[in-house]
C-alpha cells in the first residue's frame, strides 16, 4: 500500500517516516512542508493528494501554538482544523483511499477523562475528532486519532524539558526548573512508530473501521522531580538543576490521566531511565 506522512519534518514525522521506509515494503510519501510552502502549503498538499493516490494518510503536522491571542488562535484553526478537513476530503476523492491517522493530546481532558481543555490548542485538537467522525460516517473510511502523551528520542530539537535536562546536563549547566510535581508520561517515539505500523495493517485489512480514538501512555506516569532524582543516581556526571526556582506555566497539566484506552494488544516495553541513560551519556 501507499501511505503519505504529512509533516515528515518535524520529530515524530521523520522518525515516522525512516522507520515505516526500512521496516515495511509499503511505498511511504513525504508529502510537502508548511515550513517550505507557507500559505501555499495547504493546496500544494491537497494536489499531492490528488496525484500520488496514497491508501493511507498520517497527519503528524499540526501547529502548537500555546497563545490564545487572535493570530494564535487562527493559525491553531487553519493547521489543526482546516488543514486536516481539506486533506481528508481530497483524500476520499480517490476510490483506493482507506484510512487516516491524526494525532491529539492528553490535555484534551482531565485526570478522569473527561473533556476538559488545558488551553485553546488541545480544544483544536479535540473538535478534529468530530471531523473525523463526520468522513468516517459519510465517506465510510476508517479514521484514528491517537493522544500523545510525552514522546522521547534521539535526535529530539523540539524545546521540550528531557531536552532542556539533557542541554544543561551536555554544558554542564544549571537548569532552573519548576517545583517539578506535574505528571508526565513518557513513550519512545519508536514506539509509536511501531504502533502506528500496527495500525496501518489493520486498516487496511479492515479490522477496525468508523471513528476511533486511543491514548499512547506508558501507563507508568512519573512526577518530573522524581525523574529528575534517579536520573542524578543513574548519570555518569551530575545533573545540575534547581527545582523550584520558576514557577508554573500558567496552565500546567499536573496530575495523570487515570482514563487509559490504548490500542488493543499494544504496550510501551521500552525502559524509560535505561533509555534516558543511553541518550545522556552516548
Amino acid at each position: 500500500m501507499k501511505i503519505g506522512i504529512i509533516g515528515s519534518s518535524g520529530f515524530v514525522g521523520s522518525n515516522l517516516y525512516l522507520y515505516l521506509s526500512k521496516t515495511t515494503k509499503n511505498k511511504i510519501i513525504k508529502l510537502s512542508s508548511h515550513n517550505k510552502y507557507k500559505k501555499k502549503w495547504i493546496n500544494t498538499v491537497c494536489k499531492e493528494i490528488k496525484n500520488k493516490k496514497p491508501d493511507i494518510l498520517i497527519n503528524c503536522a499540526s501547529s502548537q501554538d500555546l497563545g490564545e491571542d487572535n493570530n494564535a488562535m487562527k493559525d491553531l484553526i487553519n493547521s489543526n482544523l482546516y488543514a486536516g478537513a481539506a486533506f481528508l476530503n481530497q483524500a476520499t476523492q480517490n476510490n483506493n483511499f482507506s484510512g487516516y491517522i491524526s494525532f491529539g493530546t492528553k490535555w484534551e481532558f482531565d485526570q478522569n477523562g473527561k473533556y476538559n481543555p488545558l488551553n485553546f490548542y488541545a480544544t483544536t485538537k479535540h473538535v478534529n475528532d468530530y471531523f473525523l467522525k463526520y468522513f468516517s460516517i459519510k465517506k465510510n473510511i476508517t479514521t484514528v486519532s491517537l493522544k500523545i502523551f510525552d514522546t522521547y528520542g534521539v535526535n529530539d530539537k523540539r524545546k521540550k524539558i528531557l531536552n532542556l535536562l539533557l542541554g544543561s546536563y551536555k554544558k554542564n549547566k544549571v537548569l532552573k526548573i519548576s517545583p517539578g510535581k506535574q505528571y508526565l508520561d513518557f513513550v519512545n517515539v519508536l514506539e509509536i512508530c511501531e504502533l502506528i505500523k500496527r495500525i496501518c495493517t489493520d486498516i487496511r485489512g479492515r479490522k477496525i473501521k468508523g471513528f476511533n480514538r486511543y491514548t499512547v501512555s506508558s501507563k507508568k506516569p512519573i512526577k518530573l522531580i522524581n525523574l529528575i532524582n534517579i536520573l542524578r543516581k543513574k548519570l555518569n556526571k551530575r545533573l545540575k538543576v534547581e527545582i523550584g526556582a520558576k514557577k508554573y506555566r500558567k496552565n500546567e497539566a499536573m496530575k495523570p490521566l487515570k482514563t487509559i484506552y490504548n490500542y488493543p494488544g499494544w504496550k510501551s516495553k521500552k525502559n524509560l531511565i535505561l533509555e534516558l541513560k543511553k541518550i545522556f551519556d552516548n
